[in-house]
């Protein structure tokens, strides 16, 4: 057992697997991301707006940039993860994101020091000071601290993979639905730049927990993924354990890899356009803010259902199919967004969202150590983890043109409905490269 494993304590000697408290604190890892996600920026862009004194394109461009940059490091953050191990990969994100939000608590302040740049419009270095916070806040947040998390768990875990995923997943998509809320609340009590100093405080008492708890797979600590064996393996079992371990290069030479990081891209392209925009894409049909938001909540109970299903099945049939069910929810969703204004395409837009996301949440941890295994999985998530942010960084910008140069967000529908029929074909031709 290497040394670093056995600090400050041996996770063997824990009176139960450590891998299920694995889930527990991975899981926190992914909720200590929110100030980097996309729900968690949100909260914070008008008040950014008045104190920049910019405009909301602007502010958007920003984010657009900074997103996009934190896209392009990603795959190199994941060979750091496979190289350095998440406790030091994860304890280093958590600490960039502390710094980062401590930073923009004081952006206006930062801003003004370009005040002397004859060269260079004050709004023009705004954009650029928060161009460089937003590449800091969503490459810790939403890229390192959420791959390092949900990769760690999926290291834990070969045939209950799915089960912890289940109980992962549901906390994570309830949690997630309500930090808006806890976010306002907390923009209320401390003003929006107290908030983002009271969460820097949060991540750094976090990032202790990062250094003692998380372990990077169950082999150093002398154990065996699942803990215990409780019967004889089964043929598919042996087959799962004597698994080619693919690199990042031979993955992306398979179908197998294209559909599941598409399918995913997919997701966070579509959920961040809709998301973005969301009360503007309700009141080009007539509809109000209360029906815009009132989607959320409905969508998320979807969600976990879906998700829970999701994972209790992935342990025993082919992923494809599950490919084939995202598929069909973003065919659904783009349908919804296509025709929103009828009353059944509100609910067609809900049910398709609910599904998207729940087996999203199944296929970004469970189809690619199922696939490629565990030795390289932070490279191989890493890329695919670059492709989603990136996707994130351009939807705002594709559904803001489809507005502006049409009038609606129909042109932005179709070509989500474009995307969601590709990943359906390419779920056809999806097989697992451990079996061919």
């Amino acid at each position: 057992m290497p040394n670093y494993a056995k600090i400050p304590f041996r996770a063997d000697r824990w009176p139960f697997f450590y891998g299920w408290f694995i889930v527990l604190i991975g899981t926190l890892g992914v909720l200590f991301s929110i100030p980097g996600q996309t729900m968690g920026v949100s909260v914070f862009t008008d008040h950014l707006i008045g104190e920049l004194n910019i405009s909301r394109d602007q502010i958007s461009l920003a984010y657009m940039f900074g997103t996009i940059g934190s896209s392009l490091f990603l795959t190199l953050a994941g060979k750091w993860y496979d190289r350095y191990g998440v406790r030091l990969v994860m304890s280093g994100a958590t600490l960039t994101l502390a710094f980062a939000l401590v930073l923009a608590s004081f952006s206006p302040a930062i801003v003004l020091l370009g005040k002397g740049l004859a060269f260079l419009p004050l709004s023009y270095f705004a954009v650029f000071v928060m161009s460089l916070l937003f590449f800091l806040i969503r490459f810790s947040g939403q890229g390192v601290m959420t791959l390092a998390s949900r990769n760690m768990i999926m290291k834990w875990f070969d045939r209950k993979r799915g089960l912890a995923n289940a109980l992962s997943s549901a906390f994570v998509s309830f949690s997630f639905s309500l930090s808006p809320l806890f976010l306002a609340w907390g923009i209320n009590r401390f003003e929006w730049f107290g908030t983002w100093r009271w969460l820097a405080v949060l991540l750094l008492l976090f990032a202790v927990l990062v250094l003692v708890f998380y372990r990077d797979n169950p082999e150093i600590c002398g154990l065996v993924p699942d803990g215990k064996m409780t019967h004889p393996l089964t043929e598919n079992e042996k087959l799962q354990q004597n698994r080619k371990q693919f690199t990042l290069q031979e993955a992306r030479k398979t179908i197998a890899f294209w559909g599941v990081a598409i399918a995913n891209t997919y997701n966070g392209f579509f959920i961040t356009g809709l998301t973005f925009h969301i009360l503007s894409i309700f009141k080009t049909v007539g509809m109000d803010e209360s029906k815009a938001l009132g989607i959320f909540l409905p969508a998320t109970v979807i969600s976990v259902i879906v998700s829970i299903g999701g994972n209790y099945i992935s342990d025993f049939v082919r992923l494809k199919y599950l490919l084939f069910i995202m598929a069909l929810g973003g065919i659904l969703s783009s349908v919804g967004l296509i025709l929103l204004g009828d009353g059944w395409a509100y609910y067609v837009l809900i049910i398709g969202n609910g599904i998207v996301s729940g087996i999203y949440t199944v296929l970004s941890a469970v189809a690619f150590p199922r696939y490629f295994g565990r030795k390289h999985l932070g490279a191989i998530s890493g890329f695919n983890m670059s492709m989603i942010v990136f996707g994130s960084a351009i939807a705002p910008l594709i559904f803001s043109l489809s507005k502006t140069q049409t009038g609606s967000y129909y042109t932005a529908g179709m070509f989500s409905l474009t995307i969601a029929v590709l990943i359906f074909l390419l779920a056809t031709r999806v097989h697992n490269p451990q079996q061919s």
